[in-house]
């Protein structure tokens, strides 16, 4: 049990870094600067980028517990 929470964790920190290294220029280049500096649009991006890794990590960990099970 312990084995996969430390793997859904480092997992979910590896996803959310990839996609934001990967979406961060897109949505910063789609809005202006002056939108971008308020907190309200940044916290909008941040809490999808949360909800992708989140699922995204889900899978990975449901498929490796299917494969080790």
């Amino acid at each position: 049990m312990k084995p996969l929470i430390i793997l859904f964790i480092v997992c979910f920190i590896i996803t959310t870094i990839i996609l934001y290294r990967v979406s961060i220029n897109y949505f910063k280049e789609t809005t202006s600067n002056k939108l971008w500096k308020i907190w309200g649009i940044r916290s909008s991006y941040w809490e999808g980028l949360i909800i992708i890794s989140f699922a995204i990590s889900s899978v990975v960990i449901l498929i490796t517990k299917t494969i080790l099970i």
